[in-house]
């Protein structure tokens, strides 16, 4: 059945739904590449029901330093074109007749989410939803509680996953629509003829800009994501090998951080497999100290190596008592790689290593998500340095502890293993000898 509707409303097709289901659903995921007509179309919905009755509406960004940053020029534009009854300001937009006001915000300030002006909001609309962190959708989200309110996200996915498209894709109550130039209707010649430029210069860059697909990988990430889908099916190579088992432990540094075991196992001559991971996040010391003793024993590692930084040195001195043969992990000492800034930037080269020659399968769902955000940032002198787990945590919501679990062990096999015996598997490793200190 058609559907007659404004001239304000002559949006692509594909985003017809938006209008139609504006009262069946809480949340709406619009998605896409360039020339789609996401936020155009989105603009346009908002200034025509601002017309029809009284809505508060606030445009937000993860971060916003100027109004320019914002959706702002988009509204004014539309308003102009159609002569519409608004009066804009330079920070809000009202409805003469209506009283509906629209104001811009950035949610992140100084570090910190300010949710000041999101009481009561009507329509809440994240342009660029693939810049809002985790921990930012989970303060905003719940505030956005007035009856029959709406939150409205508009992307061009980076990664996999997104913080807001891991969120909403699944939900029942999420109306998702991808759209790319292609499905627009009022896509410019000019963008088409762009696109298709692109398209036969750059295939990767094709898929992300104009197909609205995630980024194989990032500048800032360590972690191509096709390496990580290869690390995931890996098929291992059927041959005569040695069996060895290395366990490490992450120890949660900071409240709400988790500790976690990683077993990690031989497959072939040269190939591993994360075979098993558990976690808890009791703080009491003799708590850990006991999981730890009890998993080396049900595992029987041959290689054990424990995080010894900051509150991890005493639990690793009482396991060390226990466990001769435990490697101390110091995250901050020096690096092997003279590429490396410290221990934990070659760890984790280490594992990029791994990962990309296909050494190392990984099922952990989990563990693929945390290595997808792994950032790396380079020093004046060239050396690579590892997003810190404080950071990582103020933008994801979680620290990386499962994969700087995996990343402990990986760093054990690489450059420990010449410390078990050929003979009968024991490790050779005097209680006091740490070659790497």
């Amino acid at each position: 059945m058609m559907i007659e509707l404004p001239e304000i409303l002559d949006i692509p097709d594909k985003l017809i739904p938006v209008i139609t289901g504006i009262n069946d659903y809480n949340y709406f995921l619009i998605e896409g590449g360039r020339g789609g007509g996401k936020s155009q179309s989105i603009a346009r919905i908002i200034l025509w029901l601002a017309e029809q009755r009284k809505v508060r509406v606030c445009c937000g960004r993860e971060t916003q330093s100027a109004i320019s940053d914002s959706v702002h020029k988009i509204f004014c534009d539309i308003i102009s074109d159609y002569n519409l009854n608004f009066t804009v300001k330079s920070n809000k937009i009202l409805h003469n007749s209506t009283a509906s006001s629209i104001i811009f915000k950035g949610f992140r300030e100084q570090g910190r989410v300010n949710i000041k002006g999101l009481e009561g909001i009507d329509i809440l609309w994240i342009d660029e939803a693939q810049a809002i962190t985790k921990s930012t959708l989970d303060v905003i989200i719940p505030t956005i509680r007035k009856k029959n309110s709406i939150v409205i996200f508009t992307m061009n996915r980076l990664f996999r996953n997104d913080p807001v498209y891991s969120e909403f894709i699944s939900r029942d109550d999420c109306l998702h629509i991808k759209i790319n130039y292609y499905d627009n209707k009022h896509c410019p010649d000019k963008l088409i003829k762009e696109a298709i430029r692109c398209k036969e210069r750059n295939m990767l860059d094709y898929e992300y800009i104009w197909e609205g697909n995630p980024l194989e990988s990032g500048n800032d990430f360590l972690f191509s994501s096709i390496k990580l889908d290869n690390a995931r099916n890996l098929i291992f190579k059927k041959e005569i090998y040695r069996k060895i088992r290395c366990m490490s432990v992450d120890l949660a540094g900071n409240g709400g951080d988790l500790c976690v075991a990683s077993l990690i196992e031989s497959k072939s001559t040269n190939q591993w497999s994360l075979e098993e991971q558990v976690h808890w996040s009791e703080p009491d010391t003799d708590i850990t100290k006991g999981k730890i003793i009890n998993l080396y024993s049900a595992w029987k590692p041959q290689l054990l190596i424990l995080d010894a930084d900051g509150l991890g040195y005493s639990i690793y001195v009482s396991i060390k008592n226990a466990i001769s043969n435990t490697i101390k992990f110091n995250g901050a000492a020096s690096s092997n790689r003279p590429n490396a800034l410290n221990r934990r930037a070659d760890g984790y080269l280490t594992l990029k290593d791994f990962i990309d020659n296909e050494w190392l399968k990984i099922s952990s769902d989990l563990t693929i998500s945390q290595l997808e955000y792994i950032k790396k940032t380079y020093k004046p002198n060239g050396q690579i340095v590892i997003q810190s787990k404080k950071d990582m945590k103020l933008e994801q919501g979680e620290s990386p502890d499962f994969a700087d679990s995996l990343m402990m062990g990986i760093y054990a096999i690489n450059y420990y293993s010449y410390l078990i015996d050929e003979h009968d598997d024991a490790v050779i490793l005097d209680a006091n000898f740490d070659p790497y200190s």
